[in-house]
């Protein structure tokens, strides 16, 4: 399978195939940009998802709705994987808590990182909601947020200048991307963004935070 992710329409609702060989960071930020490019397209629907072409977690499987949820005006209703169905109204009673999956390359919050909080990720860290004043998220490799990030946020512990932060938005935070700190504000987005992506990439270039759209893969 050489895209991240396929679309395709079914009787019941939306068949979303995943490439099984990408990491997971990458997935869900390809789902990101596919549906917010779809936003016009899919409007307020109530969509049944089905889950394709790779195993997931409980995390995972609220990471992706959220992924979903959060970049358009789509609610998921309910996910349908091969062997079993998965209760959204369970998942989201885990806002504020996090689950490390078994290999530890991935570290999911689902919801907010509260003020006073602090999360760290041996790997990869992805947060479902905002990194809050306050807060402090830290990861050895790349950060995805889906919200905003207000707090503390350190990424590139482990892979250095080479890391990257995927996020829905920067105001007034502390960002640091492996030996490079600063203090970081995008508030007027749309000098960036059109309506079809509201997802920012921020990377080191020339010994410097550099901002740009994320349109493509990690």
């Amino acid at each position: 399978m050489s895209e991240d992710i396929v679309l395709k329409s079914y009787k019941n609702g939306l068949r979303l195939i995943m490439n099984p060989d990408i990491p997971i960071e990458q997935l869900l930020t390809s789902i990101c940009h596919k549906f917010a490019d779809s936003k016009k397209f899919f409007g307020d629907a109530k969509l049944a998802i089905a889950l394709e072409g790779r195993r997931l977690s409980d995390a995972e499987i609220e990471a992706v709705i959220q992924s979903i949820e959060r970049n358009s005006g789509v609610t998921v209703t309910v996910v349908a994987l091969k062997d079993r169905f998965f209760e959204k109204e369970m998942a989201q009673k885990k806002d504020d808590f996090y689950l490390e999956k078994s290999n530890d390359f991935l570290k999911i919050v689902n919801g907010n990182v509260s003020p006073d909080a602090k999360v760290t990720s041996t790997y990869g860290l992805f947060v479902t909601g905002d990194i809050l004043e306050g807060a402090t998220a830290e990861c050895g490799g790349n950060l995805v947020v889906l919200g905003k990030i207000y707090g503390n946020a350190s990424c590139g512990r482990r892979t250095g200048k080479k890391a990257c932060i995927i996020t829905g938005g920067i105001e007034d935070a502390n960002i640091s991307i492996g030996d490079v700190s600063e203090n970081f504000s995008i508030k007027k987005k749309r000098r960036f963004f059109s309506d079809k992506n509201e997802m920012i990439i921020v990377t080191v270039k020339n010994g410097e935070m550099d901002a740009a759209p994320f349109t493509g893969s990690i």
